[in-house]
């Protein structure tokens, strides 16, 4: 993978976190909307908010043999120490969720990792995820012959790129998210990819979905398959796609 495509990539992330970020500016001086969802990032018990989820459409909540449509997915309504946050109570605002996170997610510097893992987690589980992630980005860097601590920058960094999902487990303020994943790591400028699947439980706490690492993810770990490919829909997956 080139220099010069792994920047362009770079700078698609930073603009549509920047775009994010002026529709949340415009928001908060047009309405008192903003408000009320930013008092839903705020550190309570999770479950508290047992409201149902909006019913939405068959074709919008799963994945549908046959077709390779993307799902567009709901756009986040804030930034949070570089975490799009704010995502409607729907099954898609939980895929919307994860995918974000999968995509901004700086696995090759701690101390990042380690705040955005706050920023994502339930609220019970702040420490354990931010420091699970720190402990887990200190050995990546380790097993890549890397200083423990350090900083991702051009020639070394590790970026992953969510391409589909499926929905294996749903309930009032719990969603089981399987995604399909581009996976890019550099070391020095020696890069190489590949394709990963995860499972994901996301609840419903404060307002908005968070990622639980407690009990596991619902269903069978889909196949492996090439994004946007007819071998990828008969596997189940759903293309996934942001708003413009």
């Amino acid at each position: 993978m080139s220099f010069d495509y792994h920047m362009q990539r770079r700078r698609r992330a930073r603009n549509r976190l920047l775009m994010l970020a002026a529709l949340v500016v415009a928001a908060a001086m047009g309405a008192a909307v903003f408000a009320f969802l930013s008092n839903g990032s705020d550190d309570k018990e999770a479950g508290k908010d047992d409201t149902k989820p909006t019913p939405t459409s068959s074709r919008s909540a799963g994945p549908t043999s046959g077709t390779t449509t993307p799902t567009v997915l709901p756009t986040p309504r804030d930034v949070k120490d570089g975490v799009p946050v704010g995502y409607p109570h729907t099954p898609e605002g939980a895929v919307s969720a994860i995918a974000h996170f999968n995509d901004v997610l700086d696995l090759f510097t701690p101390d990042a990792a380690e705040k955005q893992g706050r920023v994502i987690a339930a609220p019970r589980e702040k420490d354990l995820l931010g420091l699970g992630l720190r402990d887990s980005t200190e050995k990546l860097r380790e097993r890549h012959q890397l200083p423990a601590d350090g900083e991702s920058d051009d020639g070394t960094y590790y970026t992953s790129t969510s391409r589909a999902y499926q929905i294996k487990g749903v309930s009032a303020n719990r969603v089981t998210v399987w995604l399909l994943s581009d996976v890019e790591v550099s070391v020095r400028g020696v890069s190489r990819t590949y394709t990963e699947v995860t499972g994901n439980v996301m609840v419903w706490a404060n307002g908005d979905w968070k990622l639980s690492q407690l009990g596991e993810p619902a269903g069978k770990e889909p196949a492996e398959a090439t994004p946007d490919t007819s071998e990828a829909t008969k596997a189940g997956w759903r293309t996934l796609a942001y708003q413009k």
